[in-house]
């Protein structure tokens, strides 16, 4: 009659996990695409390098003339989409290019950031301009890589 009961205990609680995980997942994940385009561009008048990377990606160092950019194509993940972050290494410091609570998400356009010396600047959609935003220090570009030998020119 003990295990019966211990049993019980055990599988109801379990049922009752699952379905509250469920539920997070199913609010968090509602309303975002599978893929997302990030454009980075940069906006500096000189030759700049950044370096773009996530948990599942190393990415390479990219060397951009002016208003040069690339596309990032970032698979945001269906259990805990807000793990799903792609990151920016300049010589300037880093900022993160992709958040799953970015507004840009849940637009039918791409991502799009600009960087340069100074500042980097994310477009709102729904402000229809671009939001300048200061570089976090680099530290976590020194311990993945970070952009080693980058290139500025003044």
């Amino acid at each position: 009659m003990q295990e019966a009961k211990i049993i019980a205990t055990i599988t109801s609680t379990t049922i009752l996990f699952l379905f509250m995980i469920n539920i997070n997942v199913s609010n968090v994940a509602a309303g975002l695409p599978d893929k997302k385009i990030v454009v980075i561009t940069n906006n500096h008048t000189n030759y700049l390098s950044v370096r773009c990377f996530s948990f599942d990606d190393d990415g390479d160092v990219k060397h951009l003339n002016t208003m040069g950019s690339f596309n990032i194509t970032v698979k945001i993940r269906k259990f805990f989409p807000t793990s799903t972050m792609f990151n920016c290494s300049t010589n300037m410091g880093t900022f993160v290019a992709f958040n799953s609570h970015y507004e840009c998400v849940s637009h039918s356009g791409p991502c799009e950031w600009r960087f340069d010396e100074n500042f980097t600047y994310r477009y709102s959609p729904k402000e229809e301009k671009w939001v300048a935003h200061e570089y976090n220090p680099n530290y976590e570009s020194l311990t993945r890589g970070g952009v080693i030998k980058g290139y500025y020119v003044n």
